[in-house]
């Protein structure tokens, strides 16, 4: 990440509540005439729930490069498809490691990359099944439909306002999303004492 990114990406990030509030207005107005008054519980949850999936899309679109680095750079390929591909990276960096031959950025290593990506839809596995009462199968495709989500605005280079994608559909992020949401499913029956308040 370059110098000339911090700014936008910190502008963007401090917008981030003000954005919740706006999204969470509706969900007021629709609580308000459910049960004829706010219950202040429900609206943190929800804010909360808001604003982490705020905080997602942010994560998989910045840093917003220019047009003219996008163009200067085309990447090598625009999809991913083989659902391997991360143990042959593993491997590589393990070699680079243990032969000296190669850095490792711990930022962009394989492994960080798989505990990141589980990590990014973990929370959506709790909220879907201590908040939103979902099953686990439901958890699973909505897991699933998000991730794909967040893969096709990537695809689609930001839905056609680049010229051309700048980070490209992988496969592998979209199991490992879906594995952290069914993740966070399992595990919420053991976060319901230590967070018996909140779930």
């Amino acid at each position: 990440m370059t110098h000339e990114y911090l700014i936008p990406i910190r502008m963007v990030y401090a917008l981030s509540p003000l954005i919740t509030v706006l999204f969470l207005i509706p969900y007021t107005a629709y609580q308000h005439h459910k049960y004829k008054k706010i219950i202040l519980s429900r609206m943190a949850i929800m804010f909360s729930f808001i604003f982490y999936l705020i905080l997602m899309y942010f994560y998989i679109i910045t840093p917003l490069p220019s047009f003219d680095w996008v163009v200067a750079n085309p990447l090598p390929m625009y999809i991913q498809l083989n659902p391997f591909a991360f143990l042959q990276d593993i491997r590589e960096q393990v070699y680079w490691i243990l032969s000296g031959t190669g850095h490792v950025n711990i930022s962009h290593s394989a492994w960080f990359q798989i505990g990141g990506n589980l990590g990014l839809l973990l929370p959506f596995g709790i909220y879907l099944r201590a908040y939103f009462h979902r099953s686990f199968r439901q958890t699973i495709l909505l897991s699933f439909g998000l991730s794909l989500f967040f893969e096709l605005t990537q695809l689609t280079a930001l839905y056609g306002i680049y010229p051309a994608p700048y980070r490209i559909f992988d496969i592998n992020d979209l199991m490992f999303n879906t594995i952290g949401g069914a993740i966070g499913y399992r595990i919420t029956p053991c976060l319901r004492r230590p967070f018996h308040f909140l779930l």
